[in-house]
C-alpha cells in the first residue's frame, strides 16, 4: 500500500509539472511566435523585391526581343536572300540573353529564400531552446540530462570505433549543460581513449544553454548529445 501512495505521489508531482510547464509555454510562446513573424515579413519583403526584379529581366528581355525583331526587319529591306539566316541568328541570340537574365534572377531568388528559410529555422530552434532553459525546472533538465549522458556513453561511441583518428590530439572538449560527476568524467575519459587508442586530457566547459545533454569535440570531429541538436534532427525528419 505504501509503494502504490508513492507511486500515485510522483504520478501527481509529475502531472503537476507538466500542468506548470503548459502554462508556462503558452505565456511564453507569444514572444517566439511574434519573432518568426518578424523573420517572415522580411521573407515576404525581400520575395517581393526579388519577384519585381524579375518582371524588370523579364521587360528587358521583350525590349531585347522587339530591338532585334526591329533590326530583322530592316535587314529584310536590304538583302532577302540574307534575311531568313541573319534574323535567326539574331532572334537566337536575343532568346539566350533574355533566358540567361530570368535565369539568373530567379537563381538569386532561390538562393534567398533558401537563406531565409535556413534563418528562420535556425532562428525557431534557437528560440525554442532559450524558452525551455527558462522556462523547464532546473531538477526536470537535469533529469533528462542524465538520461542523456546515460544514453550517450552506451551507444554514442560505438559509431567511432572504425575511425582513424589523428595521433596529435592531445585534449577533448566536453560542453555539458551541468557540471560532470567523478562517474560520467571517468566512464567518458575511459570511452574516449578507447576510440583514441592513447590517453589524451578532458577539458570541461558547462555552457547553461545547452539545457540538457553535452557535446563531445575530439579533433574535428564533433559528437553531439545535446537538446539543440535532437530539435534539429527532428526538424529535419519532419521536412
Amino acid at each position: 500500500m505504501l509503494i502504490v501512495s508513492l507511486i500515485l505521489f510522483q504520478l501527481l508531482i509529475f502531472g503537476g509539472l507538466i500542468f506548470l510547464l503548459r502554462r508556462v509555454l503558452t505565456k511564453n510562446v507569444t514572444d517566439a511566435t511574434k519573432h518568426l513573424e518578424e523573420l517572415s515579413h522580411d521573407y515576404s519583403q525581400k520575395e517581393q523585391k526579388l519577384n519585381q526584379q524579375l518582371e524588370e529581366a523579364k521587360e528587358k528581355s521583350q525590349n531585347i526581343i522587339r530591338d532585334a525583331q526591329q533590326e530583322a526587319e530592316r535587314l529584310r529591306t536590304q538583302n532577302i536572300k540574307d534575311l531568313e539566316s541573319q534574323r535567326d541568328l539574331i532572334l537566337n541570340q536575343a532568346r539566350s540573353q533574355s533566358d540567361t537574365i530570368i535565369q539568373q534572377a530567379d537563381k538569386s531568388r532561390q538562393a534567398l529564400i533558401s537563406e531565409l528559410e535556413t534563418r528562420i529555422e535556425k532562428e525557431a530552434i534557437n528560440k525554442a531552446c532559450e524558452l525551455m532553459q527558462v522556462t523547464l525546472p532546473e531538477k526536470f533538465r537535469q533529469e533528462v540530462h542524465l538520461y542523456w549522458v546515460k544514453e550517450l556513453l552506451e551507444d554514442g561511441f560505438s559509431q567511432l570505433k572504425h575511425l582513424q583518428f589523428p595521433s596529435d590530439i592531445s585534449e577533448v572538449k566536453i560542453t555539458s549543460a551541468f557540471s560532470l560527476t567523478d562517474e560520467q568524467r571517468k566512464s567518458l575519459s575511459r570511452k574516449i581513449n578507447d576510440v583514441l587508442g592513447y590517453d589524451a586530457q578532458l577539458k570541461e566547459e558547462t555552457e547553461s544553454r545547452v539545457v540538457a545533454g553535452l557535446i563531445i569535440s575530439i579533433g574535428s570531429l564533433v559528437l553531439d548529445g545535446s537538446l539543440k541538436n535532437k530539435i534539429e534532427e527532428q526538424a529535419k525528419v519532419a521536412k
